[in-house]
């Protein structure tokens, strides 16, 4: 499982009684594919089945086979994409602010509904702030803000590992000191923790729809937040 506790479940509602966890479906965005590489091995002897896809919304993976199974955990973890046919505001173009939030919102209430249908749990992920003066920093405090209300839902968890890649404070780090145990760690004991567009995490120019060509510390702590999360539900 997960090398260490980075990240915080923040909000866990009653599980009760469930089966033996023993595959995590990845339901997500760019983000969750940039932390999927990492995922895995921090996932130990539990399969990863990924279903994240760059540029996604909620409503996106609402017509796919996820493959959910009673001893699933179901991570979703959308920012905020508002890019795809179903996000559509059917006058030519895409919905916006509130109508973002309240269309993720059902959306998310359908995901959940279809792992509480397969006796599975679901663990939504915090996202982390963007660029400073950033306008969709509102739509993702929102975002999570709807997460942390849902994850009163039974079977359902909130983890903060948006914070995992913030300073202390919540603002945007660009780099933070290196963990015990990272595979890499820069001269200067620190990693760059997010791409030059403060959005990603992989270093420099933003990868959002590949893997990162280089060590991501942003990806590992988002992934581990995830990973370490999932064991505990």
């Amino acid at each position: 499982m997960a090398l260490a506790t980075f990240g915080t479940l923040v909000s866990c509602s009653s599980i009760g009684a469930h089966a033996t966890t023993t595959n995590v479906v990845l339901v997500g965005d760019s983000l969750a594919v940039q932390a999927r590489p990492y995922l895995a091995p921090l996932l130990g002897s539990l399969t990863l089945t990924d279903k994240s896809f760059g540029g996604t919304a909620p409503c996106d993976a609402l017509d796919k086979d996820l493959q959910i199974s009673a001893g699933s955990v179901v991570v979703i973890s959308f920012t905020g994409n508002a890019i795809s046919p179903c996000m559509a505001d059917g006058a030519g173009g895409f919905l916006q602010g509130a109508a973002v939030v309240a269309k993720y919102r059902a959306d998310v209430v359908a995901l959940i509904a279809l792992a509480q249908a397969a006796h599975a749990r679901t663990l939504l992920v915090g996202q982390p702030v963007r660029a400073v003066m950033d306008p969709a920093n509102d739509l993702v405090a929102a975002i999570n803000a709807t997460y942390v209300e849902l994850a009163r839902t039974s079977h359902v968890a909130f983890v903060d590992a948006g914070a995992t890649v913030e300073n202390p404070d919540g603002t945007l780090a660009v780099s933070l000191p290196c963990l015990p145990g990272e595979q890499e760690c820069g001269p200067d004991g620190t990693n760059v923790v997010r791409s030059d567009d403060g959005l990603h995490f992989c270093p420099g120019p933003p990868t959002p729809t590949v893997d990162c060509p280089v060590y991501s510390s942003g990806a590992f702590r988002f992934a581990n937040a995830i990973a370490t999360s999932a064991d505990r539900l």
